[in-house]
Parts: structure tokens; C-alpha cells; sequence
């Protein structure tokens, strides 16, 4: 007895002898000796029907002039020309069938009249014939609509022909028909898991769930909210958040089904095929609400009734019943709501388990198992692939064939490495993440970059060059089509041994901007390693790039093209860094840059607007680098203003004399005055300020080789900071700096600070002065923000972190906060309001955000704003111009104060040694194992006593030189000429005595020893 049990339409025998001509109740359709569990699909037109088994035979039923074989026309017979193949996916239209092989080959038959069989005239194929191949491509899944048939390939593209005159094909052209296969070109890249035809109109589903339309809207049926024809697909954007998981098309109507089990419909209702209680069209998508108390797992359609299996086995159907189609064992016009099919009989051990629909017919298989969800014909699904363990087995075999023929079957189309290593996540919001299990990627991706093949690598090169990245998408229709660019960031190949990185950036620089703003959005989210992997790939091959620009002059204008490609790449990844502090800053630094680029060619191509400048991309460039620009700057600035006193000497017939220093001469006693007097002088020529500093204490001899003035900046800097004045407050954690509010200090003194901040940076001297990253974000003009206060003041910081974390809807009663802040003003508190009228406002989970936004304003900037003014155009007097603003605020900080963070141990490599001692001296040994065996605080305090700072310069440890020299005296201690960074070390006789001495120097020096 057969297990295929079917309803509806009967008339020319599709369904068997029936009398009336339907069938009203689910009968038993005689199939011969086909088992239903072999059954693989069941399709047909309201007069004929198809039935395909696993092993890839053919039967037909139905209408004589489209059965595609001679004999009778009931009950389904083989179509024995289609046996010399394995057919995989068939389907009918509405007097048409097409079929396609397990070689990806397509054949079809019936009436082709409007090209829907893929053949040149004749009008009518009477037999299966095969068309010619697509493309060079292989077809896994086929859809019939009236008069028009999709085809869905190997690497997710989409193939249509028949009728276009209404839009149905999917592409813009000016005839009414098109008998040759074409590609849906606006689909390129986008991992279509599923095509379905309806009458007149197509849709397409996506890996992700988005679902695409085009075709005939005379009925909304494209649920776009309207009725115009779209000749191209467009995405239905109400079911972007839906996690649909397939796609079926009627005549006029559309209906989809949801991972959760809820079904949507949309279009003609006049049979009440929508399900919604009424015979009216929908425009946009609504779910058909008497399903909510179940999961559906199944949907189809016919060509105006819809029915549906759940997760309880119970089958419903709608719309058109003229023929019996729904089963409910009466005829009717329409059934606009959900209704049981009545009777169905299921034996014992069976239950339902597929369910197809053809024009007025439906059709069941009963299965030993009940089927869960379905999503549909779901091919190209590559995101349950076992990869990782295919790879493992393919290259234990040795032979690098069947390798790399699995590797193209993934990587060979865009579209496929768009369906790779997707997760259900991809479902929730597209615009917010890619939905790449970065875990399984990475696994794989290590799989790769592990084969060690020959023929591998090649075969991967060639199809990055032809395959890969001529096609990367630039119309974006989801962003699913960009997570190629995701995938191929991991691929070793990318950047050797060819380097395709420059292709790579030029497809990101053209995608539109929204796309490439998602992208970006998608970058962020990435774990460190990924990001720091992204940038190493394009820093290689900007260096790589300008490395071949110096050997090959001919191609000189390409290098300096794709390299700029590159930097404009890593510009983006340097915006979403400084947005998010993914790496550290100086993760994009390519230090090389110095070595094979020459920066005072590059600073003039920055200034005159020519060629690609690093200037323009300074966050690659060290802050040695840019250091260096600094000094370049200001002597491009000394040149002119040389030159301009040249020409107003030579006209007043003159003698040339300019000072190439800055010379301060002041008394110790009244430093602050004598150092703000004579800087004063130079208010109108702030060029002067950037002038080599020398420095002479009044009364006092001594050439100024850096330590004079190191020691002018660290005594004008003790008084000034000095608690006395209050013009600081220090937080007790970070040990940061910040203006204080309450300060009665003229602001004049805070410009003298930052005059010398200023000074101190085109002097390459450290200042003891603790400022935190926010000043310099201020100085650089970026908006500061909570991670920067929370540097600040790291309480206060995580405390709003706290308020914004929290979503009770206690918040008000828990937090109890207005817009005011309690100050304390030399003991006394005072109410401040952070907006007018702020303690008689609530803090809210509303205006959360706002409070803490006014809250760190008020600190950062309208408490401090008359002090910080004052200091910031003393600092930007002197170091104010266009390279002061390629810094990065930290940078701007170690510039000033020094860095902390070095290996104290690469003193000793950079140590010179004279009078008689080198690095196998016997004394030296010593005196380095002392130095090691000292715990950190003591290390310090020994750079202080011989340099003036327990800090290095920002070029580096190496700027610094130091001197060890031997002097004779064994009982003196030794000696720090700090202007020189020489320490006098005695030749003392044992390691015990020469640890006593350096402590004994190191503890009772205090600021500079001068000899």
C-alpha cells in the first residue's frame, strides 16, 4: 500500500482515476512499486503531478502534452529518457517541468513559448532535453513559476529565464522574454540558500534568513508596503529581524516560515490564502495568528491555498478548496482561516512527514519519524558543515587533490565564503555583528595556514586572483555580503606570496557607506587577535609596497597607489581603535618607515599636497618619527623667518645677525618672574620659542649641554606644583594631575606651565608633571570621554560605569541622584548644578546618559575651563602648527613627562665605557650586578642621580647616553654629571663595597649633582 496520500484537483488524472475529478479527503496515490520513504520531492501544476525519488527517477501523472514521456497518463509512470541520469531537483510550472542532474546539469520540457524551458524556439519540448551548461557553473535547486523558472548554483548565484514581463527575472532588460539562463547579478555575493518562484514574481532566501524579492506586485505579494513592480530584488525589510528559514511562493500570495515556528503571509487573499480570517490583500507581512499556539515546521503553497504541518502532527490548510485541495471533505470558494484536514489516515509506526504542494493539490508522505523544523530546499547551506574534521581527513591522505578540490567547493565563489562559519546569531541584526563564529573560523583558518602543499598554495593564489578578488561585492543588497572580507582577512594567502591586500582595501574604500560603516561596526566587535591580525596583514603591505617602490622606479605611481589603499584602510581601523581602545595605539605603528622612507621628503609632499604622505597617516609613524617632524617643522619655520630678515637686512644694506638659541639667563631666587618675563618678550614671534633652549643661572658658570636646562624645568616645575600654590589637586589612586577649581593662583602661572610643557617637547626634555591622556585629547581638540575620566579618576569613573550598567526599574529610588554634584571647597561643600537647575532634576533611566555626559564636562572642562585656557595657549604657543596634531594624545604625554614603561636592563647595552674601563672590566661586572640586583623603586632613584628623571625620552631608551668612566679616588663616592649622563665610578675593590657607595650617592643626591 503506498504511504503518499494527496487531495484536490483530479480532473486529468494527476492524481489517479478519480471520479468527479477530486478527491475532497487525503487519499492513498498509487505510485506502483515506489516506496514512500525513497520519495525525495512531489510538485506538479493544477494538472499534472511529479514525483522524484532519492535515487534520482522521475515520474509523471497528468496532462499528456507535459509528461515528458509517451504511455498513460495516469497512474505516475517513469520517464524513461531521464534514467541515463541521477536527477537531484525538479519542478513544475504551470505547463512546464524542469529538472536538474547530479552533475549540476539542467534539463527541461513542456511549453516554451515564453523561453521558461531555457530553449531557443520551438515553442513546445516534448521530451527532456538538456540545456546548455550556465555559466560554468552547477545547478543544485530549481523553481518554476507560470512562465518563468529560477535555478540556485554551487556557489549560492542565482540563474533565471522565461517570461520578464513583470520584472520576474531579476534583472533590468527590455524584452518581454529571455530563453538563456542569466544571472541575477544584484544577488553576487549574497549566500542564497533558497530560490522560489511564484506566478509572476520570485524571492530568494539567505543563509542569514533575509529574504529578497522581485517580480509582479499587483497584489503586494512582494510585502514591500506597496503595489509597484520591482524588476530587481529588493529586501523585505519587516522580516529582516524574523530569522526566516524558508520561502513559499503561490500565484499572487507569499508565505514564510520562521525559525520559531511562526508563519508570516502576504499578498492576494481573495480565497483567503493568507490565513488571516478575511479575503482581503496584505501589502506587508502579517503572521497568520491562529497558528500562534503551535510551532509550524512545514509550509508550501499552491496556487491559491497554503497548508502547514506543526510540531503536534496536526496539518492545517487555507484558501482555495474549489477542488478538495485542503482536505476538509467539502468543496468550497475559500477557507480564509487555518482548518484541520479531516481523516487523515496514519497507520501504525507512521506520521506525517513531508508535505507538497502542487497548483490545487496537496500531497503527504507518511514517514516512520515526524519531521521537526524544515527549512525547505536549504542547498548551498554550508553553515553546518563539519570543515574543521573534513580537513583533517583530506590531508591525512597525502594527496593534495582532493584537497584542493574541497577548498574550491569553499572558497571558489564569494557567495560561498559569505555561507561559511555562520552562526543562528546571524539572524538577530545584521547591522550590529556579522554572525561568524569567530571560534570556528579560527580553527579552520589555523587548518590552513598549517598545509604545507605546494599545489595547495597555488590553487588558492589562482583562485584569489580569479575568483575571489575580482568579485568582491560593491552593490550591497545585505551584509551578508561582506562577510568575505571578514573570512578572507584570516586567509595566509591574502598578503603571500602574491599580495592581494591592495585589491582587498580598494573593494572596502568602495563599498557605499552605510555598508562600510556596518563593516567597520563588525571589525569592532572582533576579538584583539583577529583586529591585530587585520592590521599586521596591511601594514605588511604598505612596507612591502614601499620597500618595491625604491627597486622598481617603473612602477613606481601602482606602489605608491596601493599603498595609499592600504593607509586609507588602516585609517578606518585606527578610527574604530580610538573609538572602542581595542590594541594599543602604537599597534599601528610601522617602524620601518624610518628606515626606507625619508621624512623630510615626506614632510614637504604633506605640506604642498603631493604624492601620498605618512603625514597624512600619522598613526603609523612612531612618535620618534614624528619627533623628528616636529624638529623639521620648526626649522622650516626659523628658515623662513631667517630668510625674512635676510631680505630686510640686504634691503637696509645691514649686517645678518640671528641668534640660532633661546636663551634664558634667570636667578634662582626668582625663577617663576625671570622665566615669565623673558618668555613674555616673545609673544609676537612665537617662532623664537622653537628654538634650541639654553639655559645659564644668573652668577653661575657652566656650558648648558642639557643638564642646566633639565635642571631649570624640574625647579620651576617643584615651585609651581608645589601644594603651596594649589593650582593642582592630585587624585589619591591614578596619582594623575588636574587644574584645580578652587585656585586663587594668577592664570599667567598657568600659562607659564604650559610654555614649558611646549618648551620641553621641542627640547626633548622631561618634565616631572603628571598630566593625564584627557589633557592632551583637549589639546588635540578630541572630545574627551568616560574612559578617559575613569584614567582620571578611576572611583568616580567606574561609579558612572555602575549607573549606566544598572536597568532596574528601582533605578530612581536606588541611585537617588539629581543633576548637581556636592564640591568641596577648602572644607566647605557646595552644591554645584551640572545644567540649569540641576539639583531639582531627577536623574532617570531616561536621561542616564546626559547626566553622566554634563557629570564629566563638568570636571574635564566647564569647572577648569578659565585654567585650562590659560595653559593650553601657553602650550600651544610654542607647540601649537599642523604636526603638532599628528600626535596621539598619549604620545603628547610621553613627549612631556617621559615613559615609565621600559626594560631597565637595556641600560647596560646602551652604556659607553672610557679612562680604562669597557663591558669585561672587572669593576663594570660588578657594578652591573649591583644595578640588577636592585629592586625597582632603587633603579629608579639611580636614573634619577644620573640623568635628572626616573624617566626615558618617547624616542626610546636607546636616545638616551650614558657614560661610565673610571676616576682614581676609591674613597669618593661616585659622581653623576647629570648634563652629560656621565656617572665617575672609582675602582672600587669588591662588589660589597661598591653596592655601598652607589646607594650611599644614590640616597643623598636630591635633583642635580652639576660638577
Amino acid at each position: 500500500m503506498s504511504n503518499i496520500l494527496c487531495c484536490g484537483r483530479a480532473s486529468d488524472g494527476q492524481l489517479g482515476e478519480v471520479e468527479n475529478g477530486c478527491l475532497l479527503k487525503l487519499n492513498q496515490l498509487n505510485i506502483n512499486d515506489v516506496a514512500s520513504e525513497n520519495i525525495r520531492n512531489i510538485c506538479g501544476s493544477k494538472r499534472n503531478t511529479l514525483i522524484l525519488t532519492r535515487d534520482g527517477l522521475v515520474y509523471t501523472a497528468g496532462r499528456a502534452e507535459v509528461l515528458g514521456r509517451t504511455g498513460n497518463h495516469t497512474p505516475p509512470a517513469l520517464i524513461s529518457s531521464l534514467e541515463v541520469f541521477t536527477v537531484k531537483s525538479v519542478d513544475f510550472g504551470e505547463d512546464h517541468a524542469v529538472g536538474v542532474t547530479s552533475s549540476g546539469a539542467v534539463c527541461s520540457w513542456g511549453f516554451n513559448s515564453q523561453g521558461q524551458c531555457g530553449h531557443a524556439p520551438p515553442h513546445f519540448v516534448d521530451k527532456p532535453t538538456l540545456l546548455r551548461p550556465i555559466a560554468g557553473v552547477k545547478v543544485t535547486h530549481i523553481s518554476c513559476g507560470a512562465r518563468h523558472t529560477l535555478a540556485l548554483c554551487d556557489g549560492a548565484e542565482v540563474f533565471s529565464w522565461g517570461d520578464a514581463t513583470y520584472g520576474q527575472l531579476g534583472y533590468m532588460t527590455n524584452l518581454k522574454l529571455n530563453h538563456n539562463p542569466t544571472r541575477v547579478s544584484v544577488l553576487e555575493g549574497a549566500p542564497v540558500i533558497q530560490v522560489a518562484a511564484g506566478g509572476w514574481h520570485s524571492a530568494a532566501l539567505t543563509v542569514s534568513g533575509q529574504l529578497f524579492v522581485w517580480g509582479s506586485n499587483t497584489f503586494g505579494q512582494l510585502g514591500l508596503g506597496d503595489t509597484m513592480v520591482r524588476p530587481t530584488p529588493r529586501l523585505v525589510q519587516l522580516m529582516q529581524r524574523q530569522c526566516l528559514v524558508s520561502v513559499c511562493c503561490g500565484e499572487h500570495h507569499t508565505v514564510v516560515l520562521t525559525f520559531t515556528g511562526a508563519v508570516f503571509t502576504w499578498g492576494a487573499g481573495n480565497y483567503g490564502q493568507l490565513g488571516h480570517g478575511n479575503t482581503n490583500q496584505q501589502i506587508v507581512p502579517r503572521q497568520v495568528s491562529e497558528l500562534m499556539g503551535d510551532q509550524v515546521t512545514m509550509a508550501r503553497c499552491g496556487s491559491n491555498h497554503t497548508v502547514v504541518m506543526t510540531s503536534s502532527a496536526h496539518l492545517y490548510g487555507w484558501g482555495n478548496c474549489s477542488s478538495g485541495q485542503l482536505g476538509i471533505g467539502k468543496i468550497a470558494h475559500n477557507i480564509p482561516t487555518p482548518s484541520l484536514f479531516t481523516d487523515v489516515w496514519t497507520p501504525a509506526g507512521l506520521s506525517l512527514g513531508d508535505i507538497y504542494c502542487g497548483g490545487d493539490q496537496t500531497y503527504v508522505r507518511l514517514s516512520r519519524q515526524n519531521k521537526r523544523l524544515s527549512g525547505g530546499n536549504r542547498t548551498c547551506d554550508l553553515s553546518e558543515g563539519k570543515l574543521a574534521s573534513t580537513l583533517s581527513d583530506l590531508e591525512e591522505l597525502g594527496d593534495p587533490t582532493q584537497l584542493i578540490t574541497y577548498i574550491t567547493s569553499l572558497f571558489g565563489r564569494v557567495a560561498n565564503i559569505n555561507s561559511l562559519f555562520v552562526t543562528p546569531s546571524s539572524y538577530v541584526d545584521l547591522e550590529q555583528g556579522s554572525g561568524i563564529d569567530m571560534m570556528r573560523m579560527r580553527k579552520v583558518m589555523s587548518q590552513l595556514r598549517g598545509i604545507n602543499h605546494p599545489e595547495y598554495h597555488k590553487a588558492v593564489t589562482q583562485l584569489l586572483k580569479e575568483n575571489i578578488i575580482p568579485n568582491l561585492p560593491r552593490v550591497i543588497v545585505t551584509p551578508e555580503q561582506l562577510r568575505v572580507f571578514c573570512v578572507l582577512a584570516e586567509l595566509p594567502q591574502l598578503y603571500r606570496p602574491k599580495d592581494f591586500v591592495p585589491q582587498f582595501s580598494d573593494a572596502i574604500l568602495q563599498l557605499p557607506q552605510l555598508s562600510l560603516q556596518i563593516l567597520c561596526k563588525w571589525f569592532s566587535k572582533y576579538d584583539v587577535s583577529y583586529f591585530e591580525a587585520l592590521i599586521s596583514i596591511l601594514k605588511k603591505s604598505v612596507l612591502r609596497s614601499l620597500v618595491n617602490r625604491l627597486h622598481d622606479t617603473v612602477q613606481n605611481n601602482k606602489r605608491l597607489r596601493d599603498m595609499e589603499k592600504c593607509l586609507k584602510v588602516l585609517a578606518l581601523l585606527n578610527d574604530i581603535n580610538a573609538a572602542h581602545e581595542i590594541v594599543p595605539y602604537n599597534t599601528f605603528y610601522i617602524h620601518e618607515v624610518t628606515e626606507h622612507h625619508d621624512l623630510q621628503e615626506d614632510y614637504r609632499n604633506w605640506v604642498e599636497d603631493r604624492e601620498v604622505s605618512f603625514c597624512k597617516y600619522p598613526f603609523v609613524l612612531t612618535a620618534g618619527a614624528k619627533a623628528k617632524l616636529l624638529t623639521i617643522d620648526a626649522n622650516q619655520q626659523m628658515m623662513q623667518v631667517v630668510q625674512s630678515i635676510a631680505v630686510n637686512q640686504f634691503l637696509s644694506r645691514g649686517q645678518i645677525n640671528v641668534n640660532p638659541f633661546l636663551e634664558l639667563n634667570v636667578r634662582r631666587e626668582n625663577l617663576i618672574l625671570d622665566t615669565l618675563r623673558q618668555l613674555q618678550e616673545y609673544e609676537n614671534t612665537p617662532h623664537v620659542l622653537k628654538k634650541p633652549l639654553k639655559v645659564t643661572f644668573s652668577g653661575e658658570e657652566g656650558y648648558d649641554a642639557g643638564g642646566v636646562k633639565k635642571e631649570l624645568f624640574l625647579l620651576l616645575m617643584k615651585e609651581l606644583l608645589s601644594p603651596n600654590y594649589g593650582m593642582f589637586t592630585v587624585d589619591p589612586e591614578s596619582r594623575f594631575i588636574w587644574f584645580s577649581q578652587f585656585s586663587f593662583e594668577h592664570n599667567s602661572n598657568y600659562h607659564l606651565i604650559g610654555l614649558l610643557c611646549g618648551l620641553a617637547i621641542y627640547n626633548s626634555t622631561i618634565v616631572d608633571i603628571n598630566f593625564p591622556p584627557a589633557l592632551y585629547k583637549k589639546l588635540l581638540r578630541k572630545p574627551v570621554t568616560l574612559s578617559d575620566f575613569a584614567k582620571l579618576f578611576p572611583t568616580q569613573g567606574n561609579t558612572l560605569r555602575q549607573l549606566l550598567a544598572y536597568n532596574e526599574p528601582d533605578f530612581e529610588d536606588v541611585m537617588c541622584l539629581t543633576f548637581s554634584v556636592t564640591r568641596d571647597c577648602f572644607g566647605e561643600l557646595t552644591e554645584v548644578d551640572l545644567v540649569p537647575s540641576g539639583r531639582t532634576k531627577s536623574v532617570t533611566l531616561e536621561n542616564r546618559q546626559e547626566y553622566v555626559n554634563a557629570y564629566i564636562d563638568h570636571f574635564l572642562n566647564s569647572s577648569v575651563e578659565a585654567q585650562y585656557e590659560a595653559f593650553a595657549h601657553g602650550f600651544l604657543f610654542v607647540a601649537g602648527g599642523n604636526v603638532f596634531n599628528l600626535f596621539h594624545a598619549e604620545e603628547l604625554m610621553h613627549m612631556v613627562s617621559g615613559m615609565q614603561d621600559f626594560n631597565f636592563r637595556d641600560l647596560e647595552t646602551i652604556t659607553e665605557y672610557k679612562s680604562g674601563y669597557d663591558a669585561d672590566h672587572p669593576v663594570i661586572k660588578m657594578f652591573w650586578e649591583v644595578f640588577h640586583e636592585m629592586d625597582l623603586p632603587t633603579k629608579k632613584k639611580f636614573l634619577i642621580f644620573l640623568t635628572g628623571s626616573d624617566r626615558i625620552p618617547i624616542h626610546g631608551i636607546h636616545s638616551i647616553k650614558l657614560i661610565i668612566q673610571k676616576v682614581k679616588n676609591n674613597e669618593r663616592l661616585p659622581v653623576a654629571h647629570t648634563c652629560f649622563n656621565i656617572l665617575d665610578l672609582p675602582p672600587y675593590p669588591n662588589k660589597a663595597i661598591l653596592k655601598d657607595k652607589l646607594l650611599t650617592a644614590i640616597r643623598n643626591t636630591e635633583g642635580f649633582g652639576l660638577v
